[in-house]
């Protein structure tokens, strides 16, 4: 059995219902509504949604979206290619700590091999 996915949870349909509703509403408007009516109908059947959609967020808890993500489906871009770069940046951070860090070592052995050959013990904190 496969893991469900966002579309097929409670929550996944709830929100595929109300941006459908609003996909549909935002083509209305595009296209230029043949009547008010039907901009007002289509905003009354967007509304509807909003209940089923605020219930299934209430029972699945607690999940925070970084608001970047969000930026990201707004602009019409993938969240996925998003996480990716932020996951080849955090790497690319840990590999710049990590070289500072074996600088660093490198540096105390350093200093603590000239201070030997002086004849002089090290003083201060562990390495």
């Amino acid at each position: 059995m496969s893991a469900p996915t966002a579309a097929n949870t409670p929550l996944g349909d709830a929100l595929e219902k109300s941006v459908w509703e609003l996909h549909q509403l935002e083509k209305i408007l595009e296209l230029g509504a043949p009547s008010d009516d039907r901009v007002i109908e289509k905003v009354e059947d967007f509304m509807k949604t909003l209940p089923k959609l605020r219930e299934a967020s209430d029972a699945s808890g607690s999940i925070e979206i970084p608001v970047d993500v969000v930026r990201e489906v707004d602009q019409g871009k993938k969240p996925m290619g998003y996480m990716i770069n932020q996951i080849l940046a955090a790497g690319r951070a840990n590999e710049v700590v990590k070289g500072k860090a074996n600088v660093y070592r490198e540096f105390v052995d350093a200093l603590e091999a000239k201070l030997g050959e002086t004849g002089q013990e090290k003083t201060g904190g562990e390495t």
